[in-house]
């Protein structure tokens, strides 16, 4: 142990820790710069970083909400169907004039059981198949298609079905920013959230944009008629699908409903509450836009068949919050396009201006080719070994070929052609000349 001891006491001491100086060991190293006095390019490594503080601080940071750090909402809307018949008059509705049957059917009758979550059909058209049984219950075989054959059939329109209403109910949050924070600002209802209803369609003057139709305040109801929702998507119950011989009234039609939520609206995000953008828009998939439905199942049953307008509700958008993460990566942007500005800058400075080569030989600074110079010490060496007699015990020296050997001391000079100030940047082992006075000045 007192070995160990006095050892470790040789190799750390006060200056020195196993052989290297402390201050060696722990020194701190900087860049070194070089001023070049050039107005013009001062000036544009001016304009080129006020122009990167700019993007990154107004746009980057604030516009784009560079701070904040993003999570898809997580929800659901329904909706159920509202309305009377009361002021309902068949002989004024167009589409049961010319001898087309119409029929009044209350909101339980017209909204069809439908199998697809988030969704609503309401049936503006319908067809009931009366039918018997024509293959007994207790049969052992039946070879038709349907022990039921239709026997009576009756089509007919659902009378004002174009003024009953919609409430539409949603609820979103983004669930692990709420879970972390138990904040309210992370999800939202119907009731504590503002809205509004938005389609793109001509302005009046020949243009299409978007164009906020409807606007629906916190704690107010987002109730639309039937005809509203389709005049939101653009269409109405007279249109023609592609391909469709009938109107929509008759063939039916997917509407879907995409409901948009944010919180990044304010002046410093995220919001204290969320908002909410419905657009309607035909489904381009006219799938599922009929209903079949039977009614009993004795001898006799009623078949149902509706054609309608299916309403799809599907929720998107993202919620902010706070990151200093994000906030590093905004900054670390901004210090990557400085790096290109001052790359950009240092290009053009030794490489296109009329004092490109000054402002190269101010900005680099080249040391001793290593590989000239091992190669000058081996053809030393073996110059001093295959031509030079063997040296006495006294202390001499001589010249061979241009340098100077100096024996018992192995210093050994240097070889023509590797000096410090034999060429400029490219020429082997050379280094640039030290500017003189002036050589910089713009």
């Amino acid at each position: 142990a007192a070995a160990t001891m006095e050892w470790l006491n040789d190799q750390i001491t006060r200056d020195t820790m196993f052989g290297i100086p402390i201050d060696d060991f722990f020194s701190y190293q900087t860049v070194k710069v070089v001023r070049i006095q050039d107005r013009s390019l001062g000036f544009a490594s001016l304009a080129g970083r006020v122009a990167v503080v700019l993007y990154v601080v107004c746009f980057l940071m604030f516009s784009q909400n560079g701070y904040l750090k993003y999570e898809p909402v997580a929800g659901a809307a329904t909706a159920k169907l509202l309305g009377s018949l009361r002021g309902t008059n068949i002989s004024a509705l167009p589409y049961c004039q010319s001898g087309n049957l119409c029929r009044f059917v209350d909101v339980y009758s017209v909204v069809a059981p439908d199998p697809l979550p988030s969704s609503i059909f309401i049936s503006t058209y319908m067809r009931e198949h009366e039918q018997s049984r024509v293959c007994p219950s207790d049969a052992e075989t039946c070879d038709r298609r349907s022990p039921f054959q239709t026997v009576a059939t009756r089509e007919y329109y659902v009378a004002g079905v174009d003024e009953y209403h919609v409430l539409i109910s949603q609820e979103v949050q983004a669930t692990q920013f709420y879970q972390q924070s138990r904040d309210d600002k992370f999800r939202g209802s119907q009731m504590d959230m503002d809205g509004k209803v938005q389609s793109y369609r001509d302005d009046g003057t020949g243009r299409n944009k978007t164009m906020v139709i409807r606007e629906f305040a916190a704690g107010s109801l987002m109730l639309m008629t039937v005809a509203e929702i389709l005049d939101a998507a653009g269409v109405s119950f007279d249109d023609r699908l592609k391909g469709e011989h009938r109107h929509i009234r008759q063939s039916g039609m997917v509407i879907n409903c995409f409901l948009t939520y944010d919180n990044t609206w304010a002046v410093f995000n995220p919001a204290p509450k969320l908002r909410f953008t419905a657009e309607f828009a035909p489904g381009e998939m006219q799938v599922r836009k009929t209903f079949t439905e039977p009614v009993g199942f004795g001898d006799k049953r009623m078949l149902i068949e509706r054609m309608g307008v299916r309403i799809v509700f599907r929720i998107d958008g993202m919620l902010g919050a706070f990151s200093w993460l994000a906030v590093m990566r905004t900054l670390v942007t901004g210090m990557l396009l400085l790096a290109v500005v001052s790359w950009v800058l240092d290009v053009v400075a030794t490489r296109f201006l009329p004092l490109a080569e000054r402002y190269e030989d101010a900005k680099y600074e080249f040391t001793e080719n290593l590989f000239n110079m091992r190669q000058a010490d081996q053809l030393e060496k073996d110059q001093v070994l295959h031509d030079v007699p063997a040296p006495s015990h006294r202390r001499g020296s001589m010249t061979i070929a241009g340098f100077t050997s100096t024996y018992n001391g192995s210093q050994y000079g240097s070889v023509p052609g590797t000096g410090p100030n034999t060429g400029r940047r490219g020429s082997p082992g050379a280094m640039a000349s030290p500017p003189q006075s002036g050589d910089t000045g713009g």
